[in-house]
């Protein structure tokens, strides 16, 4: 072997390595590209996990908050639609004197219980509708009552409300969810309580 061949040996062989180790590094960014992109893809992944989690945690907070806000303006509401109706209710009692009043102030008395009264409230104008069962001595005029009657013993011992607006403060708790049910059908409920 001459020099020239070994020379023209040695650059094939260099030509080989250059060759092998382009390749090699070719591989190798290859490779390094390829987890690049893979870590890429899980921190981009988990990033999205991330944020879908932390969106739907605020979601949940928001919509809470709106339920609880609404539940509160939903309690208020009807609180203010007790008041109105109970108070519409009030002055509607007086109305109830002009369908059969002898007949339904007969009843209100039937329903005491046997005791001696001292004294009997009444509206003025059931005056003489009272005499009709008790002594005219005992009787006297209330004008805050629009309809009924209070029934008092010796030293107000027992006292007994009889009154229409006693007897509507007493059914009002059965009452009032029955109009509120009447007008969420009319006009719609607006969302849970």
């Amino acid at each position: 072997m001459g020099l020239e061949e070994l020379i023209n040996t040695l650059r094939k062989n260099e030509q080989n390595q250059i060759e092998d180790i382009w390749q090699a590094a070719k591989n190798e960014a290859e490779s390094l590209r390829k987890q690049i992109s893979e870590a890429i893809a899980d921190i981009t992944r988990n990033h999205a996990e991330q944020l879908k989690s932390a969106c739907q945690k605020s979601m949940r907070t928001i919509f809470s908050d709106v339920n609880s806000k609404t539940r509160r303006e939903k309690l208020l509401t009807y609180k203010s639609l007790d008041q109105a109706l109970q108070a519409a209710a009030l002055k509607q009692l007086s109305s109830l004197r002009k369908q059969n009043y002898d007949s339904v102030f007969a009843k209100l008395v039937g329903e005491l219980p046997e005791r001696k009264w001292e004294k009997i409230f009444v509206n003025p104008a059931d005056l003489k509708m009272a005499v009709k069962f008790f002594t005219a001595d005992i009787i006297k005029p209330d004008s805050s009552i629009c309809g009924g009657l209070i029934a008092i013993t010796a030293e107000n011992k027992i006292i007994v409300d009889n009154t229409f607006k006693k007897r509507l403060e007493r059914k009002w708790f059965q009452i009032l969810p029955a109009i509120i049910v009447k007008i969420e059908k009319q006009y719609g409920e607006s969302g849970p309580a």
